[in-house]
């Protein structure tokens, strides 16, 4: 089920966000990030009985939105949570367009919102730079309001 995550969930987003399994595709949060998209209302929880995954959103202006961060504490939860947070983006919340970017290297990502019905636009290279140093090339995706398939 998804919900708008709660402010006593800030401390499993920040663990989640930041485990050491999603350092390579994470960019971790800046203070006070999760506690502004959660008062803002633009952090939602799964809850597959207690809190099993976050996504970040980001509005840019009217109808252009942003996948900023998505994430799962365990494999096999993502088709559902994805499925529930584009019936929120596109539905509520009237987006036109919902963007993301997945680092180039992030091949089970790529897949993943590809098939999801996300359209590749381009490479930004060395876009990123990871925790450790290094520089990568970013991939982005969008999907427009025509081309969900609810």
């Amino acid at each position: 089920m998804l919900r708008p995550a709660r402010a006593d969930e800030a401390g499993f987003v920040h663990t989640l966000w930041t485990a050491p399994e999603n350092a390579l595709w994470l960019d971790p949060p800046d203070a006070g990030q999760i506690d502004g998209a959660i008062a803002a209302g633009n952090l939602l929880v799964w809850d597959a009985g207690g809190p099993a995954g976050f996504a970040c959103l980001t509005q840019w202006m009217h109808g252009i939105w942003s996948l900023r961060e998505f994430a799962t504490t365990r494999p096999g939860l993502g088709r559902a949570f994805l499925a529930a947070v584009l019936a929120e983006m596109f539905g509520p919340r009237g987006a036109h367009r919902v963007g993301l970017d997945i680092t180039a290297d992030n091949a089970r990502a790529l897949r993943f919102f590809t098939q999801a019905g996300f359209v590749r636009e381009g490479v930004w290279r060395e876009c990123w730079l990871r925790p450790s140093g290094d520089w990568v090339d970013c991939v982005f995706l969008s999907m427009l309001d025509r081309e969900w398939k609810p």
